[in-house]
């Protein structure tokens, strides 16, 4: 006979382990953006598309997680305190996906037409993906650290709270800089779209960090 606390320790480190594959896809994901990103500067006629139809291929992956980690939220039903922290987790993993894909797919599209920007823009962009990368590798870490270590998991938390500050001020300078530059209007569409994406991602990865924190008190 399994008892319901028995039960319900089980349904978790199910969870935590599906929430940490949830974000190690996330990080993978990105690393494909980011190739697009350096091909801004290094010219890889190779990078593009490649990488977009694999962060398709991961987004097709993490559908398959999703899908599983609601099914067990349903089997424990109410007895799970944290269960609607878990779902609102499992829905940022969806949406930073999403954003990863759409930031992937307008950076191809900067790199198709030879839309090179300014070299303040592009290292501004940049410094804000790496922002971006570093948030999501502690979001991942603070996950990991779920299962054996709660104040560890805060820590990382707390740290994503920093960067997403940073990448703010960050934002704002970046948008400012991209109105008053001379492109032409449907690039500046284009590159505030790609720095507003970014803010979002990093924002959406608070969001996350938010949640873990709630889940490890």
């Amino acid at each position: 006979m399994v008892f319901p606390i028995e039960s319900e320790d089980r349904t978790m480190r199910k969870l935590l382990m599906l929430c940490q594959d949830n974000a190690r896809l996330v990080v993978e994901s990105y690393r494909k953006s980011l190739v697009i990103f350096d091909s801004l500067i290094k010219d890889d006629p190779k990078a593009g598309a490649p990488q977009i139809e694999e962060i398709r291929k991961i987004l097709l992956e993490t559908t398959t997680l999703r899908n599983t980690l609601i099914h067990e939220l349903n089997e424990i039903g109410g007895i799970l305190i944290s269960r609607d922290d878990f779902l609102r987790l499992v829905s940022c993993f969806t949406d930073m996906l999403d954003l990863i894909e759409g930031i992937s797919v307008l950076l191809n599209e900067v790199k198709t037409r030879n839309w090179v920007p300014d070299e303040k823009i592009v290292n501004d962009l940049i410094r804000m993906a790496d922002l971006s990368f570093d948030s999501q590798l502690k979001l991942r870490d603070g996950i990991m650290s779920l299962g054996y270590n709660s104040e560890k998991a805060i820590g990382f938390s707390k740290e994503i709270d920093e960067i997403e500050r940073k990448v703010d001020v960050l934002f704002i300078q970046l948008d400012l800089d991209i109105l008053m530059s001379s492109n032409e209007f449907i690039r500046i569409l284009l590159l505030r779209e790609i720095a507003k994406k970014l803010d979002e991602l990093v924002n959406k990865v608070k969001d996350a960090s938010d949640l873990v924190r709630i889940i490890a008190l």
